[in-house]
């Protein structure tokens, strides 16, 4: 057979265009003929290098971001594997740009990061060129004004490398996940005194409201984006409390997923309103960590998503109106609600057994308590108790119950009855899909008999498959049979109580480590 007329063509010219093919299509051109394969194989093998070397990358050391912006405005290869970006916090100016430091933790001040100290540097660091280019970024892509470019270009020369990291989020071409990490903006000289989401949140805006405007291919490829995450590389006081009027430009990204809000609200004011259209979001999970935030606009925030799947509220100041969020979601999501960890507030008019069956895809119920339950009749416990599986969504994977006054005060009855109930769902067929049963201090230890009727009836549960959490050593001791001690319970559900809603992957530390 005849070869084609791409491979007629001189192999130097063939090489050429084989230079120029992106990298996404790069595979697929070397599975096409030997010929091809090995034009670019060695391009091949040099991208695999550069897997490892650049798809988790962070600011830490302050000549990363302009090293990883010029690779993503000329196009190069390398930019391409960017596939997340941690963010340890803002140099304002170029007395600012040095190696952040964690010598609180670890006595090595090259620890993690090698020491660089480049505050020596000025606005020739750039060249007439690269200003331009970073000139005409702001202009044609993320179509700032004239007087916000001419704003942002100037912060540029005096050395604030938040445009560059906005920038570089917009350019890189498969960036997947922006983690936005806890610093210090109240009383630490080492960071600027602002949180770090002006610049991206501006642009992401003038994007969104400009008819023509064409997202920039990082902003089409961002799925997640974690907002004042916690390390225990640093305090844990360390916020920059963003208002949720300023981050409420992240709900505008094309194709986000996943958005993890941190201290959020302690400051909020009115000079920056919740501008969100209801169900206009792609986000799906949603989750609030320590946040203050009024009613109205928590609601505004969660209406926004077109199709929520999942919803996290913990340690936030919501029980004034935690009627209302439940209200929204069983209005508006108990069709796609998947996951819900926070507290379903039923009412006198919609009881929570038939409050949780409105949500018919629920895989994990939390915070649950003993009096949400229509189990025992306190006139009567030896009552015939109405099965949980009858409300109770099929596709329930999880339940998590919590500590409530019923628990403490349970009689032997009641403590019974409850296990009873459990024991009923874990072999019921209409609940084929549960696996994991969270319950809280059931043991009356101070009556033997009880204590070893309860230990039968929580391992015939577990003999149905379902493992269970039973917190029964008091004061952290562990108890020698199946009961959990305080500390062991606690690690099993580490993560959304302190505070780790996302993992700090740039966390030098092994992850037993991690929550010291």
């Amino acid at each position: 057979m005849a070869p084609g007329p791409l491979l007629s063509l001189p192999e130097e010219l063939i090489a050429a265009i084989a230079s120029e093919v992106k990298v996404d299509d790069l595979l697929n051109l070397a599975l096409t003929c030997q010929r091809f394969h090995h034009l670019v194989k060695d391009r091949l093998l040099l991208n695999a290098v550069y897997v490892a070397e650049y798809s988790l990358q962070h600011d830490r050391l302050p000549l990363t971001t302009p090293k990883l912006l010029q690779l993503a405005l000329s196009g190069s290869d390398q930019a391409w594997h960017i596939r997340a970006f941690e963010h340890w916090g803002l140099r304002p100016g170029w007395k600012k740009w040095k190696t952040y430091p964690f010598d609180h933790y670890n006595d090595d001040p090259n620890w993690p990061d090698a020491v660089e100290d480049h505050t020596t540097l000025n606005q020739s660091f750039f060249t007439d060129h690269e200003y331009e280019s970073f000139e005409r970024v702001m202009r044609e892509r993320l179509h700032l004004s004239d007087d916000e470019t001419a704003e942002w270009m100037d912060k540029t020369r005096e050395g604030s490398d938040e445009p560059l990291k906005g920038m570089l989020m917009a350019l890189a071409p498969r960036l997947d996940r922006v983690n936005f990490i806890a610093y210090d903006s109240w009383q630490s000289a080492q960071f600027h005194n602002t949180h770090p989401l002006t610049f991206l949140c501006r642009a992401i805006m003038r994007i969104a409201t400009t008819p023509t405007a064409l997202w920039p291919p990082g902003f089409l490829s961002l799925r997640k984006i974690s907002v004042c995450t916690t390390s225990t590389l640093r305090h844990g006081h360390d916020a920059y409390y963003a208002n949720p009027g300023e981050v409420a430009p992240l709900f505008r990204l094309p194709n986000i997923k996943i958005l993890n809000l941190s201290l959020v609200g302690f400051q909020d004011s009115d000079e920056h309103e919740v501008e969100l259209e209801p169900h206009s979001s792609s986000v799906e999970e949603l989750a609030f960590y320590c946040c203050q935030l009024t009613s109205a606009k928590q609601c505004k925030l969660i209406r926004a998503c077109k199709r929520l799947r999942r919803l996290v509220c913990v340690a936030s100041q919501i029980s004034g109106h935690l009627e209302d969020i439940t209200r929204l979601l069983a209005d508006e999501f108990a069709d796609s609600l998947e996951d819900c960890i926070m507290r379903l507030s039923s009412t006198e008019t919609l009881p929570f057994h038939d409050l949780v069956a409105k949500f018919s895809k629920l895989r994990q119920l939390a915070h649950i308590t003993m009096e949400d339950l229509p189990l025992v009749d306190p006139t009567d416990p030896d009552s015939e108790l109405r099965p949980l599986a009858e409300y109770l969504p099929t596709s329930i994977e999880s339940i998590h119950f919590t500590d409530s006054p019923a628990s403490h005060d349970s009689t032997a009855a009641q403590a019974f009855a409850f296990l009873r109930a459990i024991s009923d769902l874990a072999g019921d067929k209409r609940c084929p899909a549960l696996r994991e049963v969270c319950i809280w201090r059931l043991v009356l230890r101070n009556r033997q008999d009880v204590y070893e009727g309860l230990q039968k009836m929580l391992r015939a549960i577990e003999a149905k498959g379902v493992r269970l959490h039973v917190l029964g050593a008091e004061r952290g001791k562990e108890d020698e049979r199946a009961w959990l001690g305080r500390a062991s319970h606690e690690a099993m559900h580490r993560g959304y109580e302190n505070g780790r809603l996302t993992a700090v992957e740039s966390d030098p530390r092994p992850w037993q480590e991690r929550d010291r």
